[in-house]
């Protein structure tokens, strides 16, 4: 398998026993990423639904 690096490519089967290690760490952790930045948004558009309504000049609240 190869991958990008540095804009360098390399083969995975080239890398030392501890470098498959941290390479496969970082690919978990950006798996581990992705999954957070779904809940993080999920979360964030639940608390912009329970955010007060702004007012508009007139005192009525905006449709927004």
């Amino acid at each position: 398998m190869e991958f990008t690096f540095n804009n360098k490519k390399y083969k995975f089967e080239d890398l030392s026993d501890k470098g498959k290690q941290v390479w496969q760490k970082l690919v978990k952790l950006n798996d581990e990423k992705s999954d957070l930045d779904i809940l993080i948004n999920f979360w964030v558009a639940q608390l912009q639904t329970e955010l007060p309504k702004e007012e508009v000049a007139d005192g009525s609240e905006s449709k927004e």
